[in-house]
């Protein structure tokens, strides 16, 4: 499969893995160790340089969720990961952006020193949150602070989903969690932040969704209707409702990630508006899968103008300091 050299792409989900970070996995012998790859600046621009790849947001490996033994190494580990990816795009600010890392957001007074941090001192490009803490989703009331801070820096917000901690990381001897429950993780996330209200209590943020919004597209409609029926009761005041709850559904943006394939296209470009999909890779971890998923997308019948929306245009209205780099890195090829 070959990219056309003119259509170079911005990759929104691409994660970085710090040796530190391999150290500290290995140290816990962790039942996820083994998904782990390994990793390289070098790996990594290699990649971006075979699949066409302008430049790429960066983002923490969901191992980070399950590595901190407490508090104070939470804090620690996070702030070592944010000064790290601000080195790497400081060494390389043609090719990287980078999302910050956030302590669990049960950490109120530290989620929100380091939320000043990033954005006030290290100019992070938006921030990575995970589907849910210690079994909280997004919508949880205890998150309102955090929220309100990441709305008064209008965040880029890029939402991953994790290890949930309420069952093993194979759910069967067949299934670990990121071949089906992630998805739907994503989809629960999405779905409490906007029957909670918290999706319109932040108009400044903008939040994407992993792999083409997990199962999302496929559910919106059943949501809607249920939850405007069937479920009404469960609404509190400042729940949307009748339209609303489509209407806030399809306003998050979705990266492509391992969601290259007919039938995810499908269903995701007839549900968001096409101004709002964004390409990914999920580098390391789909190296193989992205080859595949890369293929797909190439043969997907979509004109030049929806093609340029997805790959680039779509990332770099969102990313505004991605804009000089990428032109410049344009203008040489």
């Amino acid at each position: 499969m070959t990219i056309p050299q003119s259509v170079q792409k911005i990759d929104v989900h691409n994660h970085i893995i710090p040796e530190f970070l391999e150290e500290l996995a290995a140290s816990k012998d962790l039942p996820a160790r083994a998904s782990m790859p390994a990793w390289s600046v070098e790996k990594t621009l290699a990649f971006l340089d075979q699949h066409h790849i302008d430049s790429a947001i960066l983002s923490p490996s969901a191992h980070g969720a399950m590595l901190a033994a407490d508090r104070d190494e939470d804090r620690s580990l996070t702030r070592k990961w944010n000064e790290y990816a601000f080195n790497l795009r400081a060494a390389h600010p043609d090719r990287f952006g980078f999302l910050g890392l956030l302590p669990s957001l049960l950490d109120e007074e530290g989620v929100l020193a380091e939320i000043r941090y990033l954005f006030e001192t290290l100019k992070a490009d938006g921030v990575s949150l995970w589907t849910s803490y210690d079994g909280r989703y997004l919508g949880d009331m205890g998150f309102a602070s955090v929220f309100e801070a990441l709305d008064k820096h209008h965040a880029v917000i890029h939402v991953h989903p994790n290890p949930t901690q309420k069952g093993p990381f194979f759910t069967t001897p067949f299934l670990p969690q990121p071949l089906i429950d992630f998805p739907h993780e994503t989809s629960r996330t999405a779905a409490d932040l906007v029957l909670s209200g918290r999706k319109r209590q932040i108009p400044n943020c903008k939040i994407i969704l992993s792999h083409g919004g997990g199962t999302l597209p496929y559910l919106a409609e059943r949501l809607v209707a249920l939850s405007n029926h069937l479920f009404s009761g469960m609404l509190i005041e400042q729940s949307p409702r009748g339209d609303q709850i489509i209407e806030d559904l399809r306003s998050f943006y979705f990266d492509l990630a391992l969601s290259g394939s007919k039938c995810v296209l499908d269903a995701l470009l007839s549900f968001a508006p096409h101004e709002n999909i964004l390409y990914g890779s999920d580098f390391p971890f789909a190296s193989a899968e992205a080859d595949y998923f890369d293929s797909t997308l190439e043969g997907y019948a979509m004109d030049d103008t929806l093609r340029m929306m997805c790959y680039r245009e779509n990332a770099l209205r969102l990313f505004p300091s991605l804009q000089r780099h990428s032109s410049k890195l344009q203008d040489a090829k």
